[in-house]
């Protein structure tokens, strides 16, 4: 993560940004009528936080290795007072020794209307990083989310080039408690109506691709001059879309990119070079 983050309205952002803004920009009529309370998992030095209540959400921060976080505890051990409306987890799972229990226990303190917001890392599954002891490509993470029962059909899913893979989903209303009893070497109806994609044995997802499901603020642009197949790795990018009505914040993020895609705002005017590692936002 990155070490100081906050300066003169501007917000720092490594990693989790797109998810994150999907959410709040998508849901922003429902802050905080719907949408009143939320826990940052794993938040560091709080600069998500920082945006969410930018938004008007009333945030918690769990983090066991930060003093000043609301709460300076291990999630897995935590024992929670109340439940939240929203559930932001940023390249916190791949961290995790047990995936179905963290997955478990998100899902027991998320409010039964909640929204989970999650992301992990894009890089190879064979590729050793200090400290991934899980993967977070997207055969392997929407497995697990569904596995946990969260609808991803119905949710939004963000595979974006080389950064991470996102999702934005609720509880699976065909979700029974009893299923975390049950084998997952095999899937039911069950599963594939809460999947985005048809479960098909031994189908492929290219890893370093841009793919966006079900998405309102965040649009693929084409930038060749065929058509785009259905994960496209190149001659693509991002463009922000707000809308009509939505009211600007008063901070900037600089969201470290790493020149992976091209972004472009509202206008469709391209934000970044090719090479640019930093790109700013005014949200």
């Amino acid at each position: 993560m990155l070490d100081t983050l906050k300066f003169n309205n501007r917000i720092e952002i490594e990693w989790g940004f797109f998810a994150l803004l999907e959410f709040l920009i998508a849901e922003n009529k429902n802050i905080p009528n719907c949408y009143n309370n939320a826990l940052d998992i794993g938040s560091s030095h709080g600069n998500h936080t920082e945006i969410m209540r930018h938004f008007g959400l009333k945030v918690d921060q769990i983090d066991k290795y930060v003093e000043s976080a609301e709460i300076n505890a291990d999630f897995n051990s935590y024992k929670f007072k109340k439940k939240y409306d929203v559930i932001f987890c940023s390249h916190v799972i791949e961290h995790q020794r047990n995936v179905g229990f963290f997955l478990d226990k998100i899902y027991d303190i998320l409010s039964d209307n909640g929204i989970l917001v999650i992301s992990g890392p894009k890089h190879p599954a064979e590729r050793f990083v200090e400290g991934h002891i899980q993967s977070t490509i997207l055969p392997i993470f929407l497995q697990n989310l569904i596995f946990s029962g969260f609808d991803c059909k119905n949710g939004k899913i963000l595979s974006l080039g080389g950064i991470e893979n996102s999702f934005i989903v609720k509880k699976a209303r065909n979700f029974n408690i009893k299923e975390r009893l049950e084998s997952t070497y095999k899937w039911s109806d069950k599963h594939q109506a809460r999947s985005a994609f048809k479960l098909i044995n031994n189908s492929k997802i290219k890893n370093i691709c841009l793919f966006l499901e079900n998405c309102d603020v965040w649009k693929i642009e084409n930038l060749s001059s065929g058509e785009l197949g259905i994960f496209p790795t190149e001659d693509c990018g991002l463009s922000l879309n707000l809308p009509k009505d939505y009211k600007y914040k008063e901070f900037l993020i600089d969201f470290v990119i790493d020149s992976q895609f091209y972004i472009f705002d509202q206008n469709k005017k391209r934000l970044n070079e090719r090479k640019q590692r930093i790109v700013t936002f005014k949200v």
